[in-house]
């Protein structure tokens, strides 16, 4: 029987790695949007692993690191000029308004782990995504921390996991896919040619002095007995999905609105069977408006360019067609609502909602689900697997294409004893592979070749 190897991430070295050319006095401020006001005061992490497979020469080490010096220099180089196009990234927060363009740069974290990256790829498990990411911070840290935070991780068969961390408050899903795209298109040699937009969101949703909106910082609790696991569900199974959940109401039901609704059915039903007593829930997320808006954002606008979906059902609402009809029907207000907001609408409806919320059961979605997380090639080849990190907040549901594309990879955050339940759900294990291998064809065979 073979051994089991306990993995183990050191941090070897750490930098701050400023713009390659300052930033101009006319761009030392940027604005928040309102959205942007609304977001918390959070790191958002993206894990991308790069198998021996995908980089050239695979990664012997020489007595001061060899390939994997070369590969880190190529990375910090190439991030130091990306930031200069993207200034605000290595700025600080200001104030509830603005961002301080300062310069004073982002974390680049090196560390050695000591398995090979097939351990981490056969078998996957979220506990371990935290150690490929730079040590969040905490509350108190927050308002001075970098708001960009990088660890490239270095296996001995030359394997990398890039973990990058984003601060929510200046970037969602699509400003985040948008800054990675340029940093990998500097370093592979090839940069965009697009400028990211950086008043738009502000221009479209100008940010307000007003207390309701800055709550929401404190929105993230930390909960001890959190666990994440990974639910793969492959297209045919999707498909069988939307078969089942069609209606007269809802013909052709998305990739999104079948799976999130299917996965706030079961983590429900977990609920209830955990605690005995039903209660109402709400499910929440963001929706990206740049196509939406009238007229359409350009999809580089960066900043926080989103909706909220809020879909409210009490106990015996959890059918799937209806919750499917139910998150469209989010959607749809959600698009309608953005494109009307006003500032002091959106004060007043932030108060209201964090009232209402004391009350239900909170449920939140993320989807990365047609963003570009499998271009990112820095010059080795495009990523084995990309995982959303890890969570400490419970009933959190982050949705990724699987890299074959026409599937979803659903990582999902519940307390251990809903999780358990979960694990159990004959149905959902009926449609979803629990925690299956995401190394890809041939990669252990390429490995023990080394």
């Amino acid at each position: 029987m073979a051994e089991t190897i306990v993995m183990k991430v050191e941090v070897i070295a750490r930098e701050t790695i400023k713009p390659s050319s300052p930033t101009p006095h006319h761009l030392r401020s940027f604005k928040l949007s309102l959205t942007d006001q609304t977001i918390p005061l959070m790191h958002i992490p993206l894990v991308y692993f790069y198998s021996t497979t995908c980089i050239e020469g695979g990664g012997e080490r020489g007595e001061n690191g060899g390939v994997d010096a070369e590969r880190s220099q190529h990375l910090k180089k190439s991030l130091s000029e990306t930031l200069t196009r993207f200034y605000p990234v290595s700025g600080r927060v200001r104030d509830h308004l603005s961002i301080d363009c300062n310069d004073e740069g982002v974390d680049f974290l090196e560390a050695r782990v000591n398995c090979p990256i097939s351990e981490v790829l056969e078998r996957p498990r979220n506990e371990m995504m935290k150690h490929f990411v730079p040590t969040q911070p905490t509350m108190e840290l927050l308002v001075k921390a970098p708001l960009l935070l990088v660890q490239a991780n270095f296996f001995p068969c030359g394997g990398m996991a890039l973990g990058i961390c984003i601060s929510h408050k200046i970037a969602d899903a699509a400003s985040y896919c948008e800054f990675v795209k340029a940093w990998a298109g500097t370093a592979f040699g090839s940069p965009s040619a697009v400028l990211p937009d950086f008043t738009s969101a502000s221009t479209r949703f100008p940010p307000i002095d007003h207390p309701k909106l800055t709550m929401l910082t404190n929105f993230c609790k930390q909960t001890r007995n959190v666990v994440t696991s990974m639910f793969v569900f492959e297209a045919s199974k999707i498909a069988e999905l939307k078969a089942k959940a069609a209606s007269m109401s809802m013909q052709c039901p998305t990739r999104f609105e079948v799976v999130t609704a299917f996965l706030w059915k079961c983590t429900i039903l977990a609920s209830r069977s955990r605690s005995g007593s039903p209660q109402p829930s709400v499910l929440m997320g963001g929706i990206n408006m740049r196509p939406r808006l009238v007229p359409p954002f350009p999809h580089h606008s960066f900043g926080n360019v989103l909706g909220l979906l809020r879909v409210v059902v009490e106990e015996h609402e959890i059918d799937l067609s209806n919750l499917v009809c139910r998150i469209r029907k989010g959607i749809e207000e959600s698009s309608s609502s953005s494109s009307n907001s006003n500032s002091n609408g959106a004060s007043k409806e932030v108060g209201n909602w964090q009232i209402k919320m004391d009350e239900m059961v909170l449920y939140t979605v993320s989807s990365w689900c047609g963003f570009p997380l499998y271009e990112a090639d820095f010059g080795w080849g495009k990523p084995t697997w990309v995982s959303p990190g890890f969570c400490i907040t419970p009933n959190c549901i982050a949705l990724t294409d699987t890299k074959e594309g026409g599937g979803i990879e659903a990582h999902i955050s519940l307390i251990e004893e809903d999780m358990a339940l979960l694990h159990c759900h004959r149905e959902l294990l009926a449609f979803a592979n629990l925690n299956p291998s995401r190394a890809g064809p041939g990669l252990k065979q390429a490995q023990r070749r080394l």
